[in-house]
């Protein structure tokens, strides 16, 4: 990858992260917010448990990603991003695009079968 890519994915990968960041501190702001609003009738509360549930299901899944966006960073630091963590290929300049936080092209992951 030539430095305007690397470049451009890290700052993909920044605004992703800033995005993340934000919807996991308010994933949290709205479990509190639920969590202070106990005296409620009990139907509601079924609901509210619910609600609970839904926002921490949310939280876990940008976690995730969070964690997956932080490696790519990582790996851009450490001049392997791009890079096939599998076979040492070059990951497909599309793949990367499509998801950047990639690890391995798309043969390794299964996507595609490798051609000798």
């Amino acid at each position: 990858m030539r430095r305007k890519e690397f470049d451009e994915a890290r700052k993909r990968l920044m605004a992703r992260r800033q995005e993340l960041v934000t919807v996991i501190q308010g994933g949290d702001a709205g479990i509190a917010e639920i969590r202070a609003e106990r005296e409620i009738e009990f139907g509601d509360e079924a609901q509210s448990e619910e609600e609970q549930e839904r926002i921490a299901r949310i939280g876990e899944a940008e976690s995730a990603e969070l964690a997956r966006v932080d490696t790519a960073l990582a790996r851009l630091d450490a001049g392997s991003y791009g890079t096939c963590a599998a076979c040492g290929d070059p990951i497909e300049p599309r793949r990367l695009e499509a998801s950047p936080y990639a690890v391995q092209c798309a043969a390794c992951a299964g996507a595609t079968p490798k051609r000798p």
